[in-house]
């Protein structure tokens, strides 16, 4: 054996005379070999001026003193003279003037894309990755095409997968590195757009429900203002609403009906011009100023539209019963089959003075909200819970529509629950909702006509 396996170098021989000129060969090889870079790939035939170690692709229909060179082999300019090499598999090369790599697969020499890329643990375009983006791209421009090479089906898809719908699937806005606008599944399976002013605190501009479709904008009424479709504007002070700030006496509304034994009273009111903020009037109850604190600002509780609240106190009924933790719930109210449009709001504040109430039924097309945030199960609430805005969003296919929901305000108490609602409304439409939306009397149509 007289040379190398790979890059057969010479090896020196026993009592070989001139030794050195065999280990200059080698060294000659190992020079032209080892850390391969060429200057080009294109020329047929040398230049006219090479510079000493200087190497290159043979192209096709080698001339000149590359005459006979097969495409492919490697030129190297050494001691005043070209010497040429055989590729062998595997051998990658450097391509100066286009910048990148080859690999030679025992024909031809192709680019190299690099075994480490399937998979990468990360990977940086003109920035560096990290362990939460662990792809990162800093450019004046990102292109994503369809694959006409393949060929491919002339689309193309971005996916964006979760493990669960409590995830987060989401496209990010960004100024300055803080968000400012955000499309996706975030926190649940329906479609949100939002935005935000600060990155910090976000509002959804719209969001489609997944299951039916239905499009709602949280922060813009489906008309300029919303009006109440109750007569006496859920004021309890007559019907049809009076015109005028001021309500002299409670009048039970003819829209609720007790039930399984219910009684309905008048509660306290909030008074206009109240002494409660500097007014000569009475003194608000602390229950209706607590009420108002949630609704109004510092300076505006002071003067306002009057109100009562009606006192609901649940019978020892057994009738339309729900289960809510292991405690038995009766309906103690209902409204008339009112005829009610596919897409309904029903509004309220309510305060559990005794015993127990369960917002129940919760499904696509009865929404439930909880001060604005919408609640997935049935919600149970006490005294301790305070006044609580409960919203109930009915939502229907008109061909699936019956027309009327008697029970769809969907609350339940057990017996002797005494139970505040004031407030009320009833709105056509969806009404925009929020956490801490919260929405006081809305005028009925009657005290304008």
């Amino acid at each position: 054996m007289n040379a190398t396996s790979n890059l057969n170098l010479p090896f020196i021989m026993p009592a070989q005379a001139q030794k050195h000129v065999t280990h200059n060969d080698a060294l000659l090889m190992l020079d032209a070999l080892v850390q391969l870079s060429v200057a080009s790939r294109q020329l047929s035939a040398p230049p006219e001026e090479p510079e000493a170690g200087e190497r290159h692709i043979v192209a096709d229909a080698a001339s000149g003193p590359w005459t006979g060179v097969p495409e492919g082999h490697l030129a190297a300019f050494q001691d005043g003279a070209w010497r040429f090499f055989a590729p062998q598999t595997g051998w990658t090369a450097w391509i100066a003037d286009e910048g990148g790599a080859l690999v030679f697969d025992g024909e031809a020499w192709s680019a190299f894309a690099g075994a480490g890329l399937n998979p990468a643990a990360m990977a940086g375009v003109n920035t560096e990755a990290d362990e939460t983006n662990r792809l990162a791209v800093k450019s004046d421009a990102v292109l994503f095409s369809h694959d006409d090479v393949t060929p491919g089906n002339g689309g193309i898809q971005l996916k964006l997968n979760k493990a669960a719908p409590g995830g987060t699937a989401s496209l990010l806005y960004q100024t300055g590195w803080s968000g400012r606008a955000e499309f996706g599944t975030t926190g649940d399976d329906d479609f949100h757009i939002k935005v935000s002013a600060n990155g910090a605190d976000w509002r959804d501009a719209l969001v489609i429900d997944a299951a039916s479709g239905a499009v709602s904008c949280p922060h813009t009424p489906p008309v300029a203002n919303s009006f109440n479709l109750l007569k006496d504007a859920g004021r309890f002070g007559g019907s049809p609403e009076p015109q005028s700030a001021l309500v002299s006496s409670f009048e039970a509304p003819a829209y609720l009906q007790p039930v399984n034994g219910a009684v309905f009273v008048g509660g306290p009111k909030y008074i206009y011009n109240n002494s409660t903020y500097g007014g000569p009037g009475g003194a608000l109850d602390p229950d209706i100023d607590a009420l108002v604190t949630r609704l109004k600002d510092p300076a505006f509780r002071r003067y306002g539209v009057e109100f009562f609240v009606l006192q609901v106190t649940a019978g020892s009924g057994t009738s339309t019963v729900r289960t809510v933790n292991g405690t038995t719930h009766y309906l103690p109210l209902q409204t008339p089959q009112l005829p009610q449009p596919p897409e309904l709001t029903i509004n309220m504040h309510v305060l559990v003075k005794s015993g127990s109430l369960a917002c129940t039924d919760v499904s696509s097309a009865n929404r439930l909200f909880l001060d604005g945030v919408p609640q997935a199960t049935t919600q149970r609430l006490t005294p301790d819970d305070g006044w609580r805005q409960v919203t109930r969003q009915l939502v229907s296919n008109p061909r699936q529509h019956p027309g009327y929901d008697n029970i769809a305000m969907r609350v339940f108490a057990t017996p002797g629950t005494v139970v505040w609602i004031a407030a009320l409304t009833v709105t056509p439409g969806l009404l925009p909702m929020a956490p801490e939306r919260y929405y006081g009397i809305i005028p009925g149509l009657e005290a304008w006509r």
